[in-house]
């Protein structure tokens, strides 16, 4: 009897091991014939920050991966209405809005649970908590290496040679396919332009290597976020004992060049706090100061006095909040080469205004694995596989990017006749006044940016992916139509 085990079709190695790399990497190991190996900087696997926001139409790649079981429980176990907008930056504040409701709420409060088949909500959950239940999934036959922090990429052009990575303690590792999950300053993206701008230099291209070079390094979008958290238990000592609307859903505090983001998180038992202000004319610039800093508890309400006593009381229990420069990802050409590909925030890191980064990021996994888990994927046909992952993911990854960033201006009353100006309107007696009409204009732009949820279903996308790539193999051709 024949003993022998049969090798793998092709080794894979992940770089980073935050959510998506681990998700990608635990989709991959169910199939017997992909060797997976996750390559972490880090000498635990640790998340940075607290909240994390799916969508429901995310929710059934999860249940769809036999995950749901394990991460439901882990969810805010209130219902996920959709966010509630208000205008806050004054003493007295005005709702105006419910994002993409589409007469959801009704539905939710009647029927438990009712959320995860309906478009457009969100459910929350404790970024590490997330992460270690996705990590004891993975199969023992997913090997993860810590403190492997990636320095360069080699790349043959030669499909008969592996890809090398090499490594700041000067180990070295070699692969069939590259898979950069290594977030915003993600050192597989970097290799990946470095290694176009040098061969179009090579070639006397000057101007084609600095366009290349310019999708390196994330830049600034001109904001800053604070980070912070409080528990039920302090905003219900300010509040008679009942439960802050914020405890049970996630709330919108919108302001001029500021707004404020609450969510429950941890099954309700703490509201995730992100405060927002923004200049628009450091767009692009560098910033010079530390990415994430510390900082005093009166700088962080300094930034938003004025806005309503709900605010206020939200930021005055935050201890030791952090303040983080937002930057993105240059919308890039490509999100693959022909034995890399990038998923997740080295792809396409958006400014949070959606709270769409996590579920982009599955997506991309949704749709990579799909491809790469087909019979038909092979180490010979890998390049079919990872051009059709572009294909369909890029264009749709990068709208929701510009769409994030428009988001924020809308938050910020900051977008072309729904500013500031335009929504403070004197009323008869020469009072100025909040403009519902205007505000519901505001409330309506944003449904609009976010029609992606409903409109494009992803599980329609990945029969897109394999027809494409049954018709690229049946064909033998490079050519993806």
């Amino acid at each position: 009897m024949n003993t022998s085990v049969r090798p793998p079709k092709f080794e894979v190695a992940v770089v980073g091991g935050g959510i998506a790399g681990l998700l990608c990497a635990f989709v991959l190991s169910k199939n017997t014939s992909i060797e997976v190996h996750v390559y972490e900087a880090a000498h635990q696997l640790s998340e940075v920050g607290a909240g994390i926001g799916i969508f429901s139409r995310v929710w059934k790649i999860i249940e769809e991966l036999g995950l749901a079981e394990s991460l439901l429980p882990l969810a805010n176990n209130e219902a996920a209405l959709t966010f509630h907008m208000r205008k806050s930056d004054s003493t007295e504040g005005l709702s105006f809005h419910d994002m993409n409701d589409l007469g959801i709420n009704s539905v939710l409060r009647c029927v438990e649970r009712a959320w995860i088949n309906l478009p457009g909500t969100i459910m929350t959950f404790h970024r590490a908590e997330l992460q270690q239940a996705i990590l004891k999934w993975l199969p023992s036959s997913c090997k993860v290496h810590l403190l492997k922090r990636l320095t360069s990429v080699d790349e043959p052009d030669s499909m008969d040679l592996p890809v090398s990575l090499h490594f700041a303690d000067g180990t070295t590792a070699t692969c069939d396919l590259l898979i950069g999950a290594d977030g915003i300053k993600s050192e597989v993206r970097m290799s990946m332009y470095r290694s176009r701008a040098a061969k179009a230099r090579s070639q006397g291209k000057e101007e084609v290597a600095d366009i290349w070079m310019r999708y390196l390094r994330p830049v600034w979008t001109g904001s800053v976020a604070y980070r912070g958290m409080v528990t039920k238990e302090q905003l219900m000592s300010l509040n008679r004992g009942s439960e802050p609307a914020v405890c049970k859903r996630p709330m919108m505090y919108c302001g001029s060049l500021r707004h404020v983001v609450g969510y429950p998180i941890s099954n309700g038992n703490i509201v995730d706090i992100v405060a927002f202000t923004t200049d628009t004319d450091l767009e692009g610039a560098p910033f010079d100061a530390p990415l994430v800093s510390v900082v005093s508890n009166e700088e962080f309400v300094s930034k938003f006095q004025g806005f309503e006593q709900e605010v206020q009381d939200l930021l005055r229990f935050v201890d030791k909040p952090t303040r983080w420069a937002i930057h993105t990802v240059t919308p890039l050409p490509s999100f693959v080469s022909k034995r890399i590909a990038l998923l997740g925030d080295a792809a396409h890191a958006m400014a949070p205004h959606q709270g769409a980064g996590a579920s982009q990021a599955v997506e991309d996994t949704y749709i990579l694995t799909s491809l790469l888990t087909h019979p038909l994927c092979t180490q010979e046909t890998l390049p079919f596989a990872l051009e059709i992952y572009d294909r369909i993911r890029r264009p749709l990854a990068n709208a929701v990017l510009e769409g994030s960033r428009r988001a924020g201006f809308l938050f910020d009353f900051n977008l072309p006749g729904l500013r500031e100006d335009d929504i403070m309107q004197k009323g008869a007696d020469g009072t100025l006044r909040p403009s519902m009409e205007v505000l519901r204009q505001v409330g309506q732009t944003m449904d609009t940016i976010q029609e992606w949820i409903w409109k494009r279903a992803v599980q329609k996308d990945r029969e897109c992916a394999i027809t494409m790539l049954e018709e690229c193999c049946s064909r033998g051709s490079l050519r993806v139509d």
